[in-house]
């Protein structure tokens, strides 16, 4: 298995873990037409490397039409495997460098409009109690759960990344 970083944080591979974590399991064709910007052969190719690596894993198969539709879901225990102390930092800068690798490749691509992409970067320190920082995630999840919606013609992906760091105290 190639590291984990690079499987998960590519960004269509991202997106297919993202609609797949948002149920039980899906077929590939669901999800080819829930991420319809994607064309169909990259997809089922991304959808290819994430089972080969365990990420996800196929829990039926039948016959349509003389292919073969898969349905698949999260593995669970192989991603969790993954979400440990030991594996943290080297997760978090991952995370960030796939991050900062977006920024780069946009800002040094042609016919640049932050302000009509509506990029933003923006930081701040709440003040919170660990309950109240619990509630803050709960509301924050159900937020972004509202504006979930499916594809149409009007709509385009939005990259939008919410990081939670330690503060660093004086």
């Amino acid at each position: 298995m190639k590291n984990i970083n690079e499987i998960i944080l590519n960004p269509v591979r991202m997106r297919i873990i993202q609609e797949v974590s948002t149920g039980q399991s899906i077929t590939a064709n669901e999800l080819c037409e829930r991420i319809n910007d994607v064309p169909r052969t990259t997809m089922y190719r991304h959808i290819n490397i994430l089972i080969d690596n365990n990420i996800l894993t196929v829990v039926s198969e039948k016959k349509v039409r003389g292919s073969l539709e898969r349905t698949i879901a999260l593995n669970i225990s192989e991603i969790s495997k993954h979400n440990t102390i030991e594996h943290a930092a080297q997760n978090a800068f991952g995370f960030l460098m796939t991050n900062y690798g977006k920024f780069h490749k946009y800002f040094n691509g042609e016919h640049l409009d932050p302000a009509k992409e509506k990029i933003f970067l923006n930081n701040m320190v709440l003040m919170m109690s660990d309950t109240e920082f619990d509630q803050f995630i709960e509301e924050l999840r159900q937020f972004i759960l509202k504006y979930n919606f499916e594809p149409t013609e009007r709509r385009k992906a939005r990259d939008i990344s919410i990081i939670s760091a330690p503060v660093e105290e004086n």
